[in-house]
């Protein structure tokens, strides 16, 4: 898969939770552009929330949480969101950055440098088993 199609597919899942919030009566509001802080925020909570789409968690049973990109701190250690959620496609994930790093810090799981799709340089990130991940989620929704 091309980088561009991971991007839209990504940009897919964004916009389907924010049609949820708006369901749910919330303003959702989506960041376009090269914003890398957050993917939207919600204007009654004043919550920012970043987006995670890993489709391919269904076959390998991991979550990929990327921490380091062309050799510069990237993903979980510079977001600025007030939630991660990711959505895996029969379940959504909601949780805080800092109960994500305490899932690393606690469980330890397996470091990973692979080139993604579309990438030209390798980046670092935790594979985290789905049923670790949901030990520390703050919320888990099975996703329609």
């Amino acid at each position: 898969m091309s980088f561009s199609e991971d991007l839209k597919r990504g940009k897919e899942a964004e916009n389907r939770l924010i049609e949820l919030g708006k369901k749910l009566g919330y303003q959702a509001v989506p960041i376009d552009g090269k914003f890398a802080g957050y993917d939207f925020f919600i204007a009654e909570t004043k919550k920012a929330y970043e987006v995670k789409y890993d489709p391919m968690s269904q076959k390998t049973g991991n979550v990929v949480v990327e921490i380091e990109m062309y050799g510069r701190p990237s993903g979980l250690m510079t977001t600025i969101a007030d939630y991660w959620i990711f959505d895996l496609v029969d379940v959504i994930l909601t949780i805080q950055p800092q109960d994500l790093m305490c899932c690393i810090i606690q469980t330890q799981p397996p470091l990973a440098e692979f080139v993604g799709p579309g990438d030209n340089s390798p980046k670092k990130a935790y594979l985290i088993k789905i049923e670790v991940l949901k030990r520390f989620a703050n919320k888990i929704t099975k996703a329609a």
